[in-house]
């Protein structure tokens, strides 16, 4: 089964990132210079997570890359440019991104469920900090799952994950 991750507006996604579930990745390296990566808003690449491969520029069969999603591509609930996308036995298994945080969880969340459909969300306080996590969870059709929590890294950077099985 084929399913395409990137931004639809469907009523559950199937084109998320342009990023192929179950496929390998077919993606150049990001531009290097002097160590660094300098990806290009204009352009989708892969980066590694720790920095420029001292033997291989292609993507590896398993772990974790980072891929530049170019400007156009950027669904709103995401923030910055960066996802995560999880590889084994060489095809993507899922993918992930932060989103805006506590400021803005209900526009996120909004946006997901535009894509994923209606779902039951939370609000989480935790007694430790001023602000409540929004989270939703969603099966998708096909048995993959979708996690968002408005505040997975702080209070600025929360995070939506899709896994495929």
């Amino acid at each position: 089964m084929l399913l395409m991750i990137g931004w639809s507006g469907a009523s559950v996604a199937d084109d998320l990132f342009g990023i192929a579930m179950h496929q390998p990745l077919k993606l150049r390296e990001c531009a290097q210079r002097q160590g660094s990566y300098l990806p290009d808003d204009r352009s989708v690449c892969f980066k590694w997570p720790s920095g420029p491969a001292k033997t291989s520029s292609s993507v590896p069969d398993e772990g974790t890359v980072i891929v530049n999603i170019s400007i156009n591509q950027r669904p709103g609930f995401m923030h910055g440019a960066d996802v995560e996308v999880g590889l084994r036995h060489g095809v993507v298994t899922s993918v992930a991104t932060k989103t805006h945080g506590a400021g803005q969880d209900n526009q996120d969340l909004a946006e997901l469920v535009q894509l994923f459909g209606r779902t039951d969300p939370q609000r989480i306080t935790d007694g430790l900090n001023p602000y409540q996590s929004l989270r939703a969870n969603w099966q998708l059709p096909h048995g993959g799952s979708v996690y968002f929590n408005s505040t997975e890294y702080g209070r600025y950077n929360g995070m939506v994950k899709i896994t495929e099985p």
